[in-house]
């Protein structure tokens, strides 16, 4: 199984990342690779995801996000975490802390969320919040070894690990993902700084010569001549865009054309 959807990940051109939203209402029949929230909230009930996961993988990859570099308030997790776990607060981001990665009992908490989204029937994880190493040098050894430990929970899962250049290449994971390579949300949406934008598609780059899959999430006005540059010029790199809203609760509004069925 393993193999069968890593060879699905290479053939990807088209994907969705919706895990701000319910996809139940979303037309998503164009994607071949969908990451949803299969967690959920505490207190509200199962992800809204779980109920359209048979049917999205019908044509799709789907991922579950999980954020392994911060520890989100609101999970249904959260009460097991104590703060001795965490690192102070991520800035801009109410309700969200920095984890210590070095914690054993994060780590084991983090592979206890995944063999849980395995069992729910998840083609892999969607990993976020990696550049936790880049604010905190100190935990990028700690971080390879919680990724790794993921892989070796849920070896059948694929892993895509997003925002996490400063480790990407120590990680074994399947793809690469990152945010904000052309354009961001900085108190509405604007063109990322161009010495970002160079190192970013540098390492991007490089990660990509080796084999991964790279897919890019731009943040844009839908329609803008922003979102269709940050279309093209992922394009151009062997890339395979995606540019939405900041809350990521409807499809794309810009991303790599369909497929022609001619």
């Amino acid at each position: 199984m393993a193999e069968r959807r890593r060879t699905a990940l290479q053939a990807v051109q088209r994907w969705a990342p919706v895990f701000g939203g319910d996809p139940v209402a979303m037309d998503l029949s164009g994607y071949e690779l969908i990451v949803v929230d299969g967690i959920g909230e505490r207190d509200s009930g199962p992800a809204p995801a779980a109920a359209v996961l048979p049917r999205l993988r019908e044509h799709a990859l789907v991922l579950s996000y999980l954020s392994v570099g911060t520890v989100e308030e609101w999970r249904p997790y959260a009460d097991r975490v104590p703060d001795g776990w965490t690192l102070g607060a991520v800035e801009d981001w109410p309700g969200e802390r920095y984890a210590d990665v070095r914690v054993p009992q994060w780590r084991q908490l983090m592979a206890e969320q995944a063999v849980a989204l395995a069992d729910a029937g998840f083609d892999g994880l969607y990993l976020d919040n990696l550049d936790v190493a880049e604010d905190h040098p100190a935990l990028a050894d700690a971080l390879v070894e919680l990724v790794a430990g993921l892989r070796a929970a849920v070896p059948e899962l694929l892993l895509v690990a997003q925002n996490g250049l400063a480790v990407d290449e120590r990680l074994p994971v399947d793809a690469v993902a990152h945010e904000d390579v052309w354009w961001r949300w900085e108190d509405g949406y604007r063109r990322s700084p161009p010495y970002e934008t160079s190192q970013l598609v540098a390492g991007l780059r490089g990660l990509r010569a080796r084999g991964l899959p790279i897919f890019t999430l731009d943040y844009a006005e839908p329609g803008s001549p922003g979102a269709a540059e940050a279309v093209r010029r992922s394009l151009e790199e062997g890339f395979h865009p995606a540019v939405s809203v900041l809350d990521l609760d409807c499809p794309p509004h810009a991303a790599e054309p369909a497929r022609s069925t001619a």
